[in-house]
């Protein structure tokens, strides 16, 4: 069981830091019923959330706050990998890989503690579908309050 995480892990992040984006074309055939079938199957993040408090697009944590618990609602998923980059542009390459779940049977969630890292960052959600191909991402804004 070990050796699978392991394998999983490695794939995960061999994936997750591919460069490569697929283009969408913007008149998309009509699809089969095979492909349909593949679509509902195709990783889909619904939600992602904190238990910190939210106000006007960002999650905010309070100058006493050294931990927090990212959730993450999702349909056809294998596993989740957490990130945190900079905002700003062109920051994906200044990322850290702040944790992974491999068991939604609990749902899909990472409690981290941070200590007393001050953020004005993106918390990016990268989940892995239960088909081996597909990838979807979803990204929150975390700020510190200053008091």
């Amino acid at each position: 069981m070990r050796i699978k995480n392991m394998f999983l892990l490695v794939l995960l992040l061999l994936v997750a830091c591919s460069p490569v984006e697929e283009s969408v074309s913007a008149k998309a055939p009509t699809p089969t019923n095979e492909q349909a079938d593949a679509e509902d199957l195709q990783a889909k993040i619904l939600k992602v959330s904190t238990d910190l408090p939210y106000d006007s697009n960002w999650w905010v944590v309070s100058r006493d706050t050294n931990t927090m618990t990212i959730h993450v609602e999702a349909e056809n998923i294998e596993s989740v990998l957490f990130w945190v980059a900079p905002t700003g542009t062109e920051t994906w390459e200044e990322r850290e890989l702040i944790g992974y779940d491999i068991d939604g049977s609990d749902g899909w969630s990472l409690s981290w503690e941070f200590g007393n890292r001050k953020f004005h960052d993106h918390i990016a959600v990268q989940a892995l579908g239960m088909d081996g191909r597909t990838l979807a991402n979803e990204s929150i804004n975390v700020h510190t309050l200053e008091e």
